[in-house]
C-alpha cells in the first residue's frame, strides 16, 4: 500500500508514525480518518485507525490544517491539500477556544469524546489562551510547541494508547505536583480521550515551559569534549577535576533530584497506585524468576549475534558466554540472599521508568528538571503503571552516566568529520584510533567521579542497586548487539566488570575481622575517598 498511497506515504514520513515497518512491508491494508473540524472549519482533529493484515490495529491522532505553509510537507485528503496544523502560529489559540466554546469537550462521529482536564494553574492558560505557538525542536525535549513568552510547553501525542486508561505522564506528573516536587517542569492541564467501548487514551499534556540549554545528555557530552580539548592544549595526560567544580556540583544535585522525585512519588495520598510496599518474599521469588528469564533471553541474544561483533568485543563476550551461567547466578543469588536476610531493605514504588541523561533539561540558571514521566516506549501502559524497585531509576541514570556518557564523549573528540553507515541505517563517526583511547583515559577521572557524586554516598554494592544496575546492563547488551553490534563493546564492558566485582565481593565478604564485613565497609567510602582525592576541599 506504502508504493501507492500518499496518505500512507505521508504517516509513514513522519517521527510519531509508530509502525513504520508494517507499512514498509505492506502489510497495512486500509486506514480509516475520522476528523472534526474547527477554527472555522480550517483545522481538524483528525484520529485515524491503521488496519494490518494480522487484524490488528494501530491508532493515532493527526492535528490537521487546509492549505500549505512553506517549508512544511503537505498531503492531499479527500481531494484537498493539508499540513500539520501544529505547525501553524494559531493552532493554540484556535485549538483553545473550539474547546472553550465546546465547554472543555468535542466529540468525534465514532462517539469518542475529548475533554480538557485541569490540574494545576487555571490562570496561565487563561492569560496564554490567544498567544502564538510555534514548533519546538530543542528547546524543549519531548514537547511538541511553545505557547507564548517562554510560558506553556504543550505536549501532542501522535500514536494512541487507548487500553488501559490515562498514560503514566498524566499520572505521574499529578502526584509530583500534589506533592510540590522541584524536579519537575509544572503540569496545567492535559486532554483526554474516552471511546465509546470505555477505553481511554492522553491526547496531550500542558506544561510549564523551561528556559534551557538543551537536555543533560547534549551539555555534558559538548562540556566533557571541551574539557578535552582543553586538557590536551594544556598537554595533560587527563582532565584535572578540580577546575570543573561547577560540573559535578551538577551530578551532585542530579543526585539530590533523583532522591526528591522517589521520595514524592513515595509518599502516600491514599492513592493505591503510589502506596510504597515493601519488598518481601513473595517479591523477591517473582523478581528472582524475572530476572533469570531476563538472563536467559539476553544470552540467547548475544549467541544469536555474536558473529556481528568485532574481534576485540567478540573474545571478550564469548569468555562471557562461557562463564555466564557461573558469574550471573553467583550474582544473582548474592544479592536476592542479603535482600531475604533484610540488608538494605527496600520498597517498591512507581519510578520515572526510562531514566537517563537525556531526560534532564539544564535550566539557563543551571538547575534541572526532569522530563518525560511516560515510562519505556517498548512497554504496554499496564507495564508502565507497576511498581518497581526505588533504585529502578537509580540504575538507570548510572548507566546512563558511567556506562556510556565516557565512550561518547570520546568518539565525539576522536571524530574525523566523516561519516558512514551502521549496519541499522544510523550514522557513526569515523574516529581517529589513537585520539579516542587517549581521550577514554584523560576523561575516565572525570566519569568516575561524576558518577560517584551522582550516587551521592550510595554505593552500587547494595543488593537491590546492583539487581537493577544488572537488570539495566541486561537490556543495553541485548538492544547494542541486536541493533547496534559496533556499539556493544559499551554494555559488553559494563557487565564483565558488574559481574566480576560480584565474584570478588562474594570472596572478600568471607574475610570477616570481628564480625565486621571489610568490603562493605571500604566501598561505603568510596564515594567520599574518591571526592576527597579528586576534589580536595571544592565541593
Amino acid at each position: 500500500m506504502k508504493g501507492n498511497n500518499e496518505l500512507i506515504n505521508y504517516i509513514h514520513s513522519q517521527r510519531w508514525c509508530g509502525f513504520k515497518q508494517a507499512i514498509a512491508d505492506g502489510q497495512v491494508v486500509d486506514i480509516q480518518l475520522d476528523s472534526v473540524p474547527f477554527d472555522n472549519g480550517q483545522k481538524f482533529f483528525t484520529l485515524g485507525t491503521a488496519k494490518l493484515e494480522d487484524g490488528s490495529e494501530r491508532t493515532f491522532f493527526m492535528p490537521m490544517a487546509r492549505g500549505h505553509l512553506d517549508d512544511v510537507e503537505s498531503v492531499i485528503i479527500n481531494g484537498e491539500e493539508m499540513y500539520d496544523a501544529m505547525k501553524a502560529p494559531d493552532y493554540w489559540s484556535a485549538l483553545m477556544d473550539f474547546f472553550k466554546e465546546n465547554h472543555n469537550e468535542v466529540m468525534f462521529n465514532s462517539g469518542a469524546v475529548v475533554r480538557y482536564h485541569n490540574i494545576g494553574d487555571k490562570k496561565i492558560i487563561q492569560d496564554n489562551m490567544h498567544s502564538a505557538s510555534k514548533p519546538l525542536n530543542v528547546e524543549q525535549s519531548n514537547t511538541t510547541i511553545k505557547v507564548g513568552d517562554n510560558a506553556i510547553a504543550f505536549k501532542q501525542d501522535r500514536m494512541i494508547e487507548s487500553d488501559f486508561g490515562v498514560s503514566t505522564e498524566v499520572e505521574m506528573n499529578a502526584k509530583l505536583m500534589e506533592a510540590d516536587c522541584s524536579a519537575m517542569p509544572k503540569t496545567y492541564g492535559a486532554f483526554i480521550m474516552k471511546e465509546p467501548g470505555g477505553k481511554i487514551a492522553t491526547l496531550g499534556i500542558v506544561q510549564e515551559f523551561v528556559p534551557n540549554r538543551g537536555d543533560l545528555w547534549e551539555f555534558a557530552n559538548n562540556y566533557l569534549v571541551g574539557a578535552l580539548n582543553e586538557a590536551q592544549a594544556n598537554g595533560q595526560d587527563e582532565i584535572d577535576i578540580n577546575d570543573h567544580p561547577a560540573f559535578i556540583e551538577m551530578m551532585k544535585n542530579l543526585g539530590h533530584k533523583t532522591t526528591e522525585m522517589s521520595e514524592c512519588l513515595s509518599r502516600p495520598n491514599g492513592n493505591p497506585d503510589f502506596e510504597p510496599q515493601p519488598v518481601d518474599a513473595d517479591y523477591l521469588r517473582g523478581y528472582e524468576k524475572n530476572l533469570n528469564v531476563l538472563l536467559y533471553q539476553t544470552k540467547r541474544t548475544i549467541e544469536q549475534n555474536i558473529q556481528n561483533l568485532d574481534g576485540e568485543t567478540r573474545e571478550q563476550t564469548q569468555k562471557l558466554i562461557e562463564n555466564w551461567d557461573k558469574l550471573t547466578q553467583s550474582f544473582v543469588k548474592r544479592n536476592i540472599s542479603l535482600l531475604s536476610s533484610g540488608e538494605k531493605q527496600s520498597n517498591i514504588v512507581r519510578v520515572h521508568g526510562d531514566f537517563h541523561l537525556g531526560q534532564v533539561l539544564v535550566t539557563k540558571d543551571g538547575d534541572l528538571k526532569f522530563l518525560d514521566f511516560a515510562g519505556e516506549p517498548g512497554l504496554s501502559i499496564t507495564e508502565r503503571k507497576k511498581k518497581h524497585p526505588e533504585t529502578r531509576d537509580i540504575a538507570g541514570m548510572y548507566r546512563s552516566i558511567s556506562g556510556y556518557l565516557g565512550p561518547v564523549v570520546a568518539e565525539t573528540f576522536a571524530a574525523t568529520g566523516e561519516i558512514v553507515k551502521r549496519a541499522n541505517g544510523t550514522d557513526k563517526n569515523v574516529t581517529n584510533p589513537e585520539k579516542e583511547a587517549w581521550a577514554n583515559r584523560a576523561v575516565a577521572p572525570m566519569i568516575e567521579v561524576a558518577t560517584r557524586s551522582f550516587l551521592d554516598g550510595r554505593s552500587e554494592a547494595e543488593p537491590m542497586l546492583a539487581l537493577e544496575i544488572l537488570r539495566k546492563n541486561l537490556y543495553e547488551v541485548g538492544y547494542e548487539v541486536s541493533n547496534r553490534p559496533d556499539m556493544a563493546h559499551i554494555p559488553v564492558k559494563g557487565l564483565v566488570s558488574l559481574l566480576n566485582s560480584g565474584e570478588e565481593m562474594t570472596q572478600k565478604r568471607t574475610k570477616q575481622q570481628g564480625g565486621v564485613d571489610i568490603y562493605g565497609a571500604a566501598n561505603s567510602n568510596l564515594a567520599g575517598k574518591i571526592l576527597a582525592e579528586k576534589l580536595g576541599n571544592s565541593l
